[in-house]
């Protein structure tokens, strides 16, 4: 997490939820004739698009693969992050 979100409020996402924002989000750009385009989230409590985090897994594996690593309401200082996964 960058320094200048380290005052935001943190709020989880169970993390079955998020693998299912990762898909929607970061998988579901569509090229089509005429449009092109991404889903964007917006935060649930002002409206605002949320910014996304990235973060590189397996970077020495041929240029590795992105994953959303947060989401970011800036006007509203949140952070959504994924809770781990039960082993």
């Amino acid at each position: 997490m960058s320094a200048d979100l380290a005052s935001f409020a943190v709020r989880s996402v169970p993390f079955d939820e998020w693998v299912d924002i990762d898909t929607l989000i970061h998988r579901s750009s569509v090229t089509s004739g005429d449009f092109d385009y991404v889903l964007r989230p917006l935060c649930p409590d002002c409206g605002v698009e949320a910014e996304i985090e990235y973060e590189t897994l397996e970077p020495e594996a041929d240029g590795g693969r992105e994953v959303i690593s947060a989401l970011v309401c800036v006007p509203c200082s949140l952070l959504w992050e994924p809770d781990q996964p039960d082993d």
